[in-house]
């Protein structure tokens, strides 16, 4: 039996969010994995089999989140994996852990393949300091009130020679957490006044806000990347849409061990995410409003409990 396709989806995501743990050193209050549970680590070899699954689906990306993935032991071994099968991948840290990071950047310096994300917002030690000037990772921190618009610990690397930095557009899995974040025009304002006076600079956003659709052809037509240009994958290998819908196991597609991926990626769950219909924004006359496809799903999904509510960070 051949299964049929949504038009908007593609037969594969180009990229895949990835958690080796779920373990973390850290408590942000910012953090979209609060409250994930406990999961057993990804083993080695389990960790090749999933690679060579989506290597072999046509993934190009991978970014490697958690939970804090340098607490996994085999993390420089993962990273040498990824690129040893032609893959890219993103490793974002809290950078507590400089010796594995350095031990990474090392190993991949000067290669395009391996990039390590640091999250700086208001832990950068003296070590953590010296590993930014000296390796040059990807420099980023999140957008929030009570550090608007950039925090003072990562305000020192904006514009910084050899360094990108990305602002990003903080999450909201809760009704509480819409007192610490702003609407999406008023981050955007912020973010291209940046990018206006420094170099190197860039910003973190769902697509389900303005999706970029010369580098992702794919989302014309589309409500967000998730289930299109996207997937998220567990420790255990359950694939999700997003990694914002790991709370909510009714969004499971299947498991990338035990499923054939063609039907994880026709599962019914994805079809929402596939079509856009119009802007249900209230706010009309922003002026993003006719760029704008609505907002995030999986945070109006976590805040209102509805796909389709208005984005809370907007109201």
């Amino acid at each position: 039996m051949s299964l049929r396709m949504p038009e908007a989806a593609g037969a594969h995501p180009r990229g895949v969010q990835f958690y080796p743990t779920l373990s973390c050193n850290y408590r942000c209050d910012f953090c979209f994995n609060r409250g994930l549970g406990e999961a057993s680590d990804i083993s080695p070899h389990d960790f090749l089999s999933l690679i060579h699954i989506l290597k072999g689906i046509g993934v190009e990306s991978i970014d490697i989140l958690g939970g804090e993935p340098t607490l996994h032991p085999a993390l420089p071994e993962f990273a040498s994996i990824i690129n040893e099968n032609n893959l890219s991948a993103v490793i974002s840290t809290n950078g507590s852990n400089i010796r594995t990071l350095r031990r990474i950047s090392e190993a991949h310096a000067g290669g395009a393949n391996i990039k390590i994300g640091v999250s700086v917002n208001g832990n950068n030690s003296e070590a953590l300091n010296d590993f930014i000037t000296d390796c040059k990772p990807y420099v980023k921190s999140v957008a929030a009130k009570k550090t608007f618009p950039v925090p003072e610990a990562a305000a020192k690397y904006v514009g910084l020679s050899g360094i990108n930095y990305y602002l990003i557009f903080r999450d909201a899995i809760s009704k509480d957490d819409l007192r610490e974040t702003m609407p999406f025009f008023e981050y955007y304002e912020i973010l291209n006044e940046l990018k206006r006076e420094r170099n190197g600079v860039d910003g973190v956003y769902c697509a389900g806000f303005l999706p970029d659709m010369e580098v992702y052809p794919e989302l014309e037509g589309v409500r967000c990347p998730a289930g299109t240009t996207k997937a998220a994958v567990l420790p255990n290998g359950d694939v999700y849409p997003c990694n914002l819908f790991f709370r909510h196991r009714q969004f499971r597609l299947g498991n990338i061990f035990t499923d054939d991926f063609e039907v994880i990626w026709s599962n019914p769950v994805l079809d929402y995410f596939r079509v856009f219909h119009s802007n249900k924004c209230l706010r009309k006359r922003c002026g993003l409003f006719n760029r704008c496809r609505g907002g995030c799903p999986a945070v109006a999904y976590a805040v209102v409990g509805k796909l389709d509510a208005q984005e809370p960070r907007c109201l």
